[in-house]
């Protein structure tokens, strides 16, 4: 939670000191970095994770700590993959990315020497995310979060700077210097996860890598089309519209995720290692996927419907008025989560169990596909908001597809429990967007409010007998009052 704060907060700066232009730059470079990123990071820091996950739940201590060593020398391999590939890609980078917007070639000349630079900010990311693999596998949670937290809270405190003094000109050495103080957080966390002593040669490393890297390819691939299509998207949006409204795209985008991202980071840490351990039993996938979907609905759907009511109060709060347009192309936005929320650990499923192919196919081509053709055609046809439409239908569709595969491949269905709370979160989230969009903006609010606190009701109720809610929420409170 204390992540999320701050990532908003980061986007409050953002917003205040760069606007919606720096804000949609600084879109085109993070986006192209990490298209970079996913691609010559094999994917190592997916597959690691069910590797070190595996090797962990066999308590063979031989076979963990050679696990990680080998991991760790794929992991300096691919760093300078990354960085070297940057420097050479530069000129073509800089001119695909901000060919229609450098006017001068002064600017030209700028953003491939910025290119090459952020190199470097691929460099240290693949090291970072490599050393949270780490964490993550071998079940140190509570180092993973407090490299999360630590890195986050320094990587703001470095970058507030160069944004006020420099502005747009700041956002290259606040991306860079920001990388390279995660990196060193995630390596001082890591620093105690022992890895086997005594030398292995080059050929162990390449055969002990290659399961791993059989797995990564895959999700590789699959990352790497996802940037792909952010990427393009991104340059769509401000070829086609202008990078002003790729600042209101990104921002919107922003305060959805970040608003869901504690429920998504803590299935992605804790929900996957735990999955992949029972991967090979499809009773207890489907029972672990069940009981993660129950826990993910019933705090999203909350999250989302208190979000879409209070969104142009959170506009203002969280970035500035000049991106009170977001407001309608923000509410759609969270449907769409909603679907997503309800898919998520679904989705994980093929990928947990090494199927490679079917993750591929699911991940890699459908939602990929889907996000440029979807949302490129939504905002051709209506703007921001059109873009958001489409991302809802997608979305949906996915739902109803990765439900009928799992089915099929692995006697995976929804428990009569699932199904029906999805079934009235739709309803909630349908209601309140519906009330929102139609009813005089004077009288809306209150049958808003009405649908959110009912939502709120009935999430507590169920969490409180799934899980003695009450209880943890008391224990939360009495450590933050140090009792």
């Amino acid at each position: 939670m204390l992540q999320v704060i701050l990532n908003l907060l980061r986007g409050k700066i953002v917003a205040v000191l760069l606007g919606a232009t720096g804000m949609g730059i600084n879109s085109l470079f993070f986006s192209t970095v990490t298209m970079v990123n996913n691609f010559t990071g094999l994917g190592l820091n997916f597959s690691a994770v069910r590797e070190i996950a595996s090797s962990r739940e066999s308590g063979d201590e031989d076979s963990l700590s050679r696990s990680v060593k080998i991991f760790r020398r794929w992991l300096g391999a691919t760093s300078l993959l990354g960085l070297l590939l940057m420097v050479v890609l530069s000129p073509v980078l800089s001119d695909y990315t901000f060919g229609d917007i450098a006017l001068n070639e002064g600017e030209k000349q700028y953003y491939t020497l910025a290119f090459a630079l952020l190199g470097l900010m691929v460099f240290f990311n693949t090291l970072s995310t490599g050393n949270a693999a780490i964490l993550q596998g071998t079940r140190n949670l509570k180092k993973y979060a407090l490299y999360s937290l630590t890195g986050t809270i320094s990587a703001l405190l470095v970058s507030v700077p160069f944004y006020y003094f420099w502005g747009i000109k700041g956002i290259l050495p606040a991306l860079i210097f920001s990388t390279l103080v995660t990196y060193l957080f995630s390596a001082l966390y890591a620093r105690g996860i022992k890895s086997q002593k005594g030398s292995i040669t080059i050929g162990e490393t390449i055969k002990g890598g290659t399961p791993m890297l059989k797995l990564g390819l895959t999700m590789m691939v699959s990352t790497t089309l996802a940037s792909v299509a952010h990427y393009l998207l991104n340059t769509f949006i401000s070829s086609t519209g202008s990078v002003s409204d790729l600042g209101l795209y990104q921002a919107g985008m922003s305060i959805t995720t970040q608003s869901i991202g504690l429920v998504f980071t803590a299935m992605a840490v804790d929900y996957y290692p735990r999955l992949a351990s029972v991967s090979s039993d499809n009773i207890k996938v489907r029972e672990t996927a069940n009981q993660q979907g129950v826990i993910t609905m019933l705090i999203a759907t909350p999250v989302l419907l208190l979000l879409s009511l209070l969104l142009p109060l959170v506009v203002r709060i969280l970035l500035s008025q000049e991106f009170l347009p977001v407001v309608g192309f923000v509410r759609l936005l969270a449907f769409g989560m909603l679907f997503k929320a309800a898919s998520y650990s679904i989705g994980t499923i093929s990928f947990a169990k090494g199927d490679k192919k079917v993750f591929f196919l699911l991940e890699g081509i459908y939602v990929n596909a889907s996000i440029l053709i979807f949302c490129s055609i939504g905002y051709a046809l209506g703007g921001l908001e059109g873009l958001a439409l489409f991302f809802l239908l997608m979305h949906v569709i996915y739902f109803f597809l990765v439900l009928l595969v799992t089915y099929r491949l692995y006697s995976f269905y929804l428990h009569k429990m699932l199904t029906h709370i999805i079934v009235v979160s739709v309803i909630f989230m349908g209601s309140l967007y519906l009330t929102l969009r139609f009813m005089d903006e004077a009288y809306s609010f209150y049958p808003a409010a009405i649908i959110t606190v009912a939502a709120l009701v009935f999430s507590y109720v169920r969490l409180e007998k799934l899980i003695g809610l009450k209880e943890i929420l008391l224990k939360i409170i009495s450590k933050i009052r140090g009792h």
